[in-house]
């Protein structure tokens, strides 16, 4: 499948709710208690359309999305876990990202800084792997509301999964640019959303903005067998990592981190602030996420256990590292207009530097994982 044209989440968090990020994290090394469990072989879908007139209808029994700084900062993959177990397939947050190898990629733009960087459906993709391992097939659509005709097409395709009880990803829906669910259509052309901005976390509310990308789940299919993709999770992590050639505008892994370190060097002005901000907490995100994947499944891999805790610690150390060092990485809000000075600058340098060695070390394990 052709990679997704990238769009840019833009986001402002406040730097009180980033550091209940940093100590959620922290407690990385432990999944939390039954956060990993496999679901109920009796889970059936728990989504029920309710018509609100003949061009009116919204699904009812969705979960609430957590919002931000709650472990689930990768808005897609939260919104994925809530829509799936809707659908009765529940899988957690966590095996999402490991499925599909977004828990071990970096992803920065080669030519300037970009926020968007670390969608899942941006450059160097994660949503083939994703949605094989899962057992669904996609439709990913990025269209122009002045294209008339496949903006009317898209309207239409939202209004034929919500019939079907299935809900819709879509970015930007509830702006800034971050991934919510369509969850109902009225007759005047909007649509019904959950987002992680403007309290509709647990509410429906009326869309504000037009999706930048969308993502339909045409149907379900058997899953791979279990085990085969956990492996093709962590090869596609590992394929991520030791990447040289650019993906687009776009690099990852090891080539990522030397790009933004060179980046930090010698920005132009403060506007690269978010995107830095915004690149190192979904970092620890990722990474906090492939810890508790690592741990969960090492079990399930006898023979090479130990590999797979091994890699987990190494990420461990990198998170908590991350954490210790949040500080340097002012948001735009604490920054305002000035560049942060050169010391602070030299400081996140050498903590990413410090990071990229340790991962380099979590690779080693993977490979050995497998």
């Amino acid at each position: 499948m052709a990679t997704p044209r990238p769009f840019k989440p833009i986001r402002a968090l406040a730097r009180g709710m980033l550091l209940f990020t940093a100590m959620t994290c922290a407690s990385c090394g432990m999944p939390a208690p039954g956060a990993m469990s496999a679901p109920a072989q009796s889970d059936l879908p728990r989504l029920r359309l309710e018509r609100e007139g003949a061009n009116s209808a919204k699904l009812v029994g969705l979960s609430p999305l957590v919002g931000f700084a709650r472990g689930k900062d990768c808005s897609l993959m939260h919104c994925l876990e809530v829509a799936l177990e809707g659908l009765g397939r529940s899988i957690p947050y966590d095996d999402l990202m490991g499925m599909s190898g977004h828990a071990f990629r970096l992803q920065v733009r080669a030519d300037g800084w970009d926020a968007g960087a670390a969608d899942p459906a941006v450059g160097d993709g994660c949503l083939d792997t994703l949605f094989s391992a899962i057992g669904w097939s996609y439709d990913f659509r990025a269209v122009l509301r002045e294209d008339l005709t496949a903006s009317d097409a898209l309207l239409q395709a939202v209004r034929d999964s919500i019939d079907r009880r299935v809900p819709v990803l879509a970015a930007n829906i509830m702006p800034p640019e971050d991934w919510g669910l369509i969850v109902g259509y009225r007759p005047d052309r909007t649509w019904l959303c959950r987002a992680y901005n403007d309290g509709a976390e647990s509410v429906d509310r009326v869309a504000k903005g037009w999706p930048t990308g969308v993502i339909l789940l045409t149907g379900a299919r058997a899953r791979p067998a279990s085990l085969q993709v956990h492996v093709d999770g962590v090869r596609r992590g590992i394929e991520l990592f030791e990447r040289v050639r650019p993906a687009g505008a776009y690099v990852t892994g090891r080539k990522a981190f030397e790009t933004w370190m060179g980046q930090l060097r010698a920005p132009r002005d403060a506007s690269y602030v978010h995107a830095n901000f915004w690149l190192y907490v979904n970092l620890i995100d990722a990474r906090a996420a492939a810890v508790r994947y690592l741990r969960d499944q090492a079990r399930s891999f006898s023979s090479k256990e130990m590999h797979w805790l091994m890699a987990a610690d190494w990420y461990d150390q990198e998170v908590r590292l991350l954490i210790q060092n949040l500080r340097y990485v002012p948001s735009a809000k604490e920054s305002g207009d000035s560049v942060p000075p050169y010391q602070m600058r030299q400081q996140q340098i050498g903590v990413l530097g410090q990071a990229l060695k340790l991962e380099e070390k979590a690779v080693d394990s993977l490979k050995r994982a497998i």
